[in-house]
């Protein structure tokens, strides 16, 4: 018997809504931890010539908390779909950017506060913002791995519906999706590898600004990109799954933030 998706039965499958509903709230919990951080870094004092240091890392909480609770609320949008459409799956991929920065951030920032108390330990938390990064790439592209199976529901659309799509089956959308995770980790490997060879840039105060500004911009255009993508069709024929054009620039945009953040990082 067809499923709702139009195609035969198979057994090892993800329903995205569920998943989302599930890390919605986990993700906004996270966001909000971000909150007393930026309080006591207001309230205690700062060392000598650290300023810069402590805007960054209130900058970086900030974006941390803006991109969790917006994200949350994508991926909770997500979860109350009723059917598993095709525009679902790229629509998780674009709600994971501000879900990944926000990740990414709050690591980015514990490095940025040991540079100012634990100026020797500064190395341990550059690498887990790199993992954090290689992580959030992962996760991201995993996405295409299960988009073969949402689409039209009637069998006599879905055929020649599928004949269009970028991922058609399910061998096909694993297959894309190792390669699309291979690429946007790259950035990220590379950054780790330059931090560690001591490659590292200079930042001015425009500098922070320019850092904390593009995370910023990137959550909010991988939220907006992601409500966008909810858009419901009016009918199944014109329902667009999963384009290259779409996952491409979704998951290396969150590994080219990585190779930023390692470079800058003090």
């Amino acid at each position: 018997m067809p499923n709702s998706a139009g195609a035969q039965d198979a057994e090892g499958r993800y329903d995205v809504r569920k998943g989302a509903t599930a890390y919605a709230p986990i993700v906004g919990a996270f966001g909000a931890l971000a909150v007393p951080t930026v309080t006591v870094l207001f309230t205690q004092p700062q060392p000598e010539g650290s300023g810069k240091l402590i805007a960054l890392a209130c900058g970086l909480l900030v974006v941390a908390m803006i991109g969790s609770l917006t994200g949350s609320i994508g991926l909770a949008a997500i979860g109350a779909e009723r059917d598993q459409t095709a525009n679902l799956p790229p629509a998780v991929m674009y709600t994971a950017v501000p879900v990944v920065i926000s990740l990414l951030s709050v690591l980015a920032s514990f490095e940025v506060l040991s540079a100012v108390y634990l100026p020797e330990e500064k190395g341990l938390f550059a690498v887990t913002t790199a993992v954090g990064g290689l992580a959030g790439c992962y996760f991201t592209s995993f996405t295409v791995a299960d988009s073969w199976q949402s689409g039209p529901s009637d069998p006599a659309v879905r055929g020649p519906w599928k004949d269009t799509q970028w991922v058609k089956e399910k061998s096909d959308a694993y297959a894309k999706a190792d390669w699309l995770a291979i690429t946007s980790v790259a950035p990220g490997a590379v950054g780790l590898v330059l931090y560690l060879s001591g490659f590292h840039a200079h930042l001015t105060a425009a500098g922070v600004n320019w850092l904390v500004g593009s995370g910023l911009a990137l959550a909010m255009a991988g939220t907006f990109l992601g409500v966008q993508r909810t858009k419901h069709a009016m009918e199944d024929s014109k329902q667009r799954g999963v384009r290259w054009q779409e996952a491409y620039p979704t998951s290396v945009a969150v590994g080219l933030y990585t190779l930023v953040l390692l470079i800058c990082l003090p």
